[in-house]
């Protein structure tokens, strides 16, 4: 509970940090991309959905470090069979893979998820 109402917190300094960069606050992704490997269920909800908003501009730096510390896991939630916790990996997959906003969109609707993770897998 602690750790979920610490990662909540952030996120609202991260979402105030992109709406008024004049602020300069800066809320790094890194304890929110190592919560992805949490064996706590609503550690790895939490995290990712705060990490739909940072990769809202596509920072590489963002996608090359959830590459190097979470992509397996975050590959395994997109892949969840609960839709509603499985969509916020999938539109982070998505974006590191370039693929436009609508798109991910289409492709989702479409339930054509393995189009955006057979991208990650090798």
């Amino acid at each position: 509970t602690v750790r979920n109402n610490a990662m909540r917190a952030l996120a609202a300094f991260a979402v105030l940090a992109l709406k008024q960069p004049d602020t300069k606050l800066k809320v790094p992704a890194t304890w929110f991309i190592e919560a992805l490997n949490s064996l706590d269920w609503q550690d790895r909800v939490t995290a990712v959905n705060i990490l739909v908003t940072l990769t809202e501009g596509r920072n590489p730096a963002i996608f090359e470090q959830i590459r190097e510390r979470a992509l397996p896991a975050l590959i395994e939630m997109a892949g969840w069979n609960s839709l509603p916790q499985a969509l916020p990996p999938f539109l982070v997959l998505g974006r590191m893979a370039g693929v436009p906003e609508a798109e991910i969109e289409s492709l989702w609707s479409s339930g054509k998820r393995g189009d955006v993770l057979a991208k990650f897998k090798r």
